[in-house]
């Protein structure tokens, strides 16, 4: 699922808050749940305009507390100097978007727990006005705000990775092995183990309850299994790329064409011709721009003809740019955050090379192939070479 896309509905101190389209369905079921289920049950004297106000509301302020829940790790990542670009609402609750990697321990188990136990003390505050508020209709509501920030605190300290809880079982692991792609591996398993248990209580509590509720538990599991795989995976992939110079991988840069040049002539002679995606645009020697497929595209195809290099290119002055040393995990940082496919490699000035996506994961898939060979190095000949 990708929670880069969704709308911004407002921004606080500098993090966007997005909401992903997959929130509108979840926000819809539960006010349905809510107005034909719990409200109708506790209100049966209710008028329907009642219980699905009422409903509606409740909803804007569980989202609101899942919303309070996220800003609380971005908060105490913000605090440790992590930059934290935006926070998505999303089927399964919430996200923070946090910039880079934990680099201790400590630092992770503090912005893991911050969200539980912020739910907790929405819990406790909640619980409070419901008290203060018992004898009238907003007590109940106010007490179901109680419970549920209470379950979506517990809920979220199951040690199971990406969870929260999961982070915090990592930070413990880590601080105890020094190895935090062995924590990630270890809570990674575990975060496996439970998805698989939620799947198959689902899936028992659907054909021996017969509540279609268990329906949800075997697609939070899933989702669950999912990340967990997944983040396993970027951290492997995250610390290969570390490792990487933009200088490592980077290709020479081609040849420049002259910024009189037609589009019709670049697509023919570079793109057509020599299967090139990103070409830099010269005058008098000088580089005054990057032209690339994607810009070529968006000129009309009836001014191919027509339109040269140097209205269609990108000047130099916007485009995105790395040095050599430069780590390819930051660059490819940068053409995620610029929606780009490759970034200029320059030194003192001069442009040195181009670095693109398609370069990268090869190189992934040259080191890895090359790490189970020398794997299968390790583990020595076949048993008949032995004998």
């Amino acid at each position: 699922m990708d929670l880069t896309t969704g709308f911004k509905i407002a921004t606080i101190r500098g993090i966007e808050i997005r909401v992903h389209w997959s929130w509108i369905f979840i926000f819809t079921l539960i006010t349905w749940s809510l107005a034909e289920g719990y409200f109708g049950t506790e209100f049966p004297d209710w008028s329907d305009q009642q219980r699905w106000g009422w409903a509606a509301g409740t909803s804007v302020l569980f989202f609101g507390s899942v919303l309070f829940h996220e800003l609380s790790h971005a908060f105490v990542a913000q605090g440790f100097g992590m930059a934290v670009p935006s926070i998505t609402l999303f089927i399964f609750g919430g996200v923070s978007n946090i910039g880079g990697e934990m680099r201790t321990a400590g630092q992770e188990f503090r912005i893991a727990i911050a969200g539980p136990l912020a739910s907790w003390v929405l819990a406790v505050v909640f619980g409070a006005l419901a008290f203060v508020f018992s004898d009238s209709n907003a007590g109940e509501v106010l007490f179901y705000l109680a419970f549920i920030n209470f379950v979506l605190g517990a809920f979220n300290l199951l040690p199971g990775f990406p969870l929260d809880g999961g982070r915090v079982f990592r930070s413990i692991v880590w601080a105890r092995t020094k190895d935090l792609v062995r924590a990630t591996r270890i809570a990674s398993a575990v975060g496996g183990g439970i998805a698989w248990v939620m799947i198959i209580l689902g899936i028992l509590t659907v054909v021996f309850l017969g509540s279609l509720a268990g329906l949800w538990y075997v697609l939070i599991g899933l989702f669950l299994k999912q990340a967990s795989e997944s983040s396993y995976q970027q951290m492997v992939v995250e610390r290969a790329l570390e490792k990487l110079r933009a200088a490592d991988v980077m290709r020479a840069p081609p040849e420049p064409v002259g910024e009189d040049w037609t589009v019709q002539r670049i697509v023919d002679e570079r793109v057509l011709g020599q299967a090139e995606r990103a070409l830099f645009v010269h005058r008098d020697g000088q580089v005054v721009g990057l032209i690339t497929t994607t810009d070529l595209t968006r000129v009309p195809r009836d001014e191919w003809g027509a339109m040269p290099a140097g209205r269609a290119m990108v000047p130099s002055a916007d485009v995105v740019t790395v040095q050599p040393d430069t780590s390819v995990l930051e660059s490819m940082r940068l053409m995620q955050e610029h929606d780009i496919h490759q970034v200029p490699v320059i030194e003192d000035g001069r442009l040195v090379g181009l670095l693109t996506r398609g370069d990268i994961i090869r190189q992934l898939e040259l080191r890895a192939m090359m790490d189970g060979v020398r794997r299968s190095d390790r583990r020595g000949p076949p048993a008949e070479a032995r004998r």
